[in-house]
Parts: structure tokens; sequence; C-alpha cells
């Protein structure tokens, strides 16, 4: 894969993440509870006016749908669902909180179709890093490189 265009901060990468689901009416998220759950829920507030999932790990059984209230988006009941754009998020390669590789392929193949576009969605080059980028088929890969400060 090659990079094919920059953005900068939350509202540059929602953006991009706005145009690679633009065609989508059901996106499904899988990600570590905790770490990728608000990740998801800012992706899918940029998105509110789609259908969203959030699967925990690769526990397609405890799949919830995400929902609009007054609160931003929160995590519904447990749901069945029907993927347009599988997002892969990054805390599922990170070491000693992520899941296995062969996990998330085998989610991929239960959860898609061959017109579903797979999306890694990550920071710090993560899906690079454990060479997820070779191992799943990914349509395109949304990573953000954070710096920071403190001030005192």
């Amino acid at each position: 894969m090659e990079k094919v265009s920059t953005f900068k901060g939350i509202s540059g990468q929602l953006g991009a993440f706005k145009k690679e689901v633009a065609s989508a009416e059901n996106v499904v998220f899988a990600g570590v509870p905790g770490v990728c759950t608000p990740f998801a829920q800012l992706l899918a507030y940029a998105i509110r006016d789609k259908k969203t999932y959030f699967i925990p790990n690769t526990e397609i059984e405890n799949a919830r749908k995400m929902k609009l209230t007054d609160y931003g988006i929160e995590l519904g009941s447990l749901s069945q669902f029907e993927a347009d754009v599988m997002v892969i998020l990054g805390g599922l390669a990170m070491p000693r909180i992520g899941s296995e590789i062969s996990a998330v392929q085998e989610l991929i193949k239960k959860s898609v179709n061959n017109e579903c576009s797979i999306i890694g969605v990550c920071f710090m080059d993560i899906f690079r890093k454990s060479s997820w980028d070779h191992k799943i088929k990914f349509d395109s890969i949304i990573n953000v490189d954070m710096e920071g400060y403190v001030l005192e």
C-alpha cells in the first residue's frame, strides 16, 4: 500500500474516514473494548446517518448496535449486522491486549461478503509494525501519528 493523501488533526482523520465509508449504509467496527470503543464512537459520530455496530475483540455473538443519544454515540443492545464496511481498529493488533491475527482473519471471513470493504484505522502505524497490512486484505488503512506535549 502507498500513501495517497495526508491530513492533520482529528477533523482531518474524521474527514478521511467519512470519505472512505461514503457509499456504505452499514459500518461495523471491531476493536478492543475500552481501548478502541471511544475511537469507534468518535468515528461513528462522524457518520451518524449510517447504521453502525461494534464487535468487542472478535466476538461476533457480542456485537452491539451503536446508537445516537443526547450524549453522543453509545453502545446499544446485542445485534446481528450486515456489513458494507468492516473497520478493523488498531487495538486488535497491539501486543498483550489485542487478538491473534488468525482470530481477526476468521472474524472477517465469517462477517463479510466479497463486496464488503475492509478498512483499518490505527495509530502509530501498528498495522505495518505488526505486519497485519500483509495478512489482511485492507482496502485502505487510515493511520494517525500523534505528537503531544505537556504544559505546566
